[in-house]
């Protein structure tokens, strides 16, 4: 009888629902998170008396690098532990197929959406190269397909960080001989250079329904990668398509792209721009309200007469701009006085008065949790790091499944935006993307505040 089963409690936490799939160094289940509700994959290591301890290293050394990496083109780690000295990770459940399932059962795709899948994946595979990580294990297996075009790169099980020189013995090689990159058939490091290469194959097989270079044996394989030209793509491919393809699949590094933000910005698939459009009265007139940027972000996020929840409201101007676009919004504050002078003004908002710490819908007395949860100017870095966790898991609380939270923080020496994604991915929340403030430019190291967009997952 398999150890590990449905129903099966994984770290006092994680309760087995279905299995998922087999990976070389683990299995993969869907599980569900019994302290915060939600569902998770997990991966457990796969017992083997020979191959446990590196196994075993491998998956500490994945938590390790995969929790420094926040993209929304990448699988979120949550947790990392040992259950009667098993390793397993904690990721985000992302509800969709493997890119190798979808070419098995469709073959080619049409150029539109291999522009769409090739352009995700070089944004993640930026966001890791840009932490120092190379993934090294680049293949269709390791990329989901969300029902909504999202997709999302996982299994960093044999990346390793730029900087380490990681488990490979000398002359071992790591990855699938049919994405292997030439230096990497040599026996040379792999590089950021190795993961556009994999990128390249990937794009290839996608165009065609099949693999550009699948020869008998895997030695053959990876020997086609160095010697053989690449494989001619169909007459209809778009040429700048068919260039970004070829660069990529260059046997020298230095001729492949500078990055892997080039790919994606060649493919017209440029790092995530939000465009705010003007609002418009909730009657559909055409005279414009005067509302704030962050009304109009959040109005991005919601849905008709959508339920939104405000913390510490302050003057209560963001809560008033967002009722006046349609939406019911509560602000919750724990000073009275402050809410005193917020519904100074009129305006459809509700004020109830309540400790942040105590956040709940109980408390508040609503029954419907909210789609989402604005906290702006978010003094962070002033409240003790217990009081910080609490607030965020019960914002969690209060939101429906697919809800969304905006919060704004300034950065400080003791807390940077390490600090608070710690606190808020132990609290249930999934970054979707993070921006350098109000101003929706990507966020830079020397931002002094930052914008960051969440969901519940």
């Amino acid at each position: 009888m398999k150890r590990f089963h449905e129903g099966f409690l994984v770290g006092d936490r994680y309760r087995l629902e279905t299995f998922i799939a087999s990976g070389g160094m683990g299995d993969v289940w869907k599980a569900r998170d019994s302290v915060l509700g939600r569902l998770v994959a997990v991966k457990i290591m796969r017992p083997d008396t020979n191959s446990e301890p590196v196994f075993a290293q491998r998956f500490h050394e994945e938590a390790l690098l995969t929790a420094g990496l926040s993209h929304h083109n990448i699988a979120t780690l949550f947790d990392y532990g040992s259950h009667d000295h098993i390793a397993y990770l904690v990721m985000e459940y992302v509800d969709g197929i493997p890119l190798s399932t979808a070419l098995r059962e469709r073959g080619a795709f049409d150029a539109a959406t291999v522009r769409s899948i090739i352009g995700q994946m070089a944004l993640a595979l930026h966001a890791a190269h840009e932490a120092g990580v190379v993934h090294r294990d680049v293949k269709p297996a390791n990329v989901l397909l969300a029902p909504d075009g999202v997709v999302k790169l996982t299994d960093f099980g044999i990346a390793r960080a730029t900087a380490s020189s990681g488990l490979t013995k000398t002359g071992e090689t790591l990855g699938t001989p049919h994405y292997l990159s030439p230096e990497q058939a040599l026996g040379r490091a792999a590089t950021a250079a190795s993961d556009l290469y994999a990128l390249g194959v990937v794009a290839h097989e996608l165009l065609t329904g099949r693999r550009p270079f699948d020869l008998d044996t895997p030695v053959a394989t990876a020997l086609a990668h160095i010697t053989e030209p690449m494989p001619t793509l169909p007459a209809g491919v778009p040429t700048d398509l068919l260039e970004v393809v070829s660069r990529c699949l260059a046997k020298d590094p230095a001729q492949r792209p500078a990055s892997a933000r080039e790919i994606a910005i060649a493919l017209g698939v440029p790092s995530l721009e939000v465009t705010i459009p003007q609002a418009v009265p909730p009657d559909g007139s055409s005279g414009a309200l005067a509302v704030g940027r962050e009304a109009k972000l959040v109005d991005l996020m919601l849905p008709t007469r959508g339920r939104v929840l405000v913390l510490a409201c302050g003057t209560g101007r963001v809560a008033r701009d967002i009722a006046a676009l349609g939406h019911r919004v509560i602000g919750v504050d724990p000073s009275e006085e402050s809410l005193e002078e917020a519904a100074g003004t009129p305006s459809n908002a509700a004020w109830v008065p309540a400790p942040l710490t105590e956040l709940s819908l109980e408390r508040i007395g609503e029954t419907a949790p909210f789609d989402a949860c604005v906290w702006v100017g978010a003094p962070l870095a002033h409240l003790p790091p217990g009081e910080r966790g609490e607030i965020l898991r019960r914002m969690s609380l209060c939101l429906n499944p697919q809800g969304r939270a905006v919060v704004e923080f300034s950065h400080s020496e003791d807390y940077t935006y390490s600090s608070f994604q710690e606190e808020f991915l132990l609290a249930g929340f999934v970054p979707d993307v993070v921006f350098r403030s109000w101003d929706l430019q990507p966020q830079t190291v020397d931002a002094e505040a930052s914008l960051v967009l969440m969901s519940r997952r």
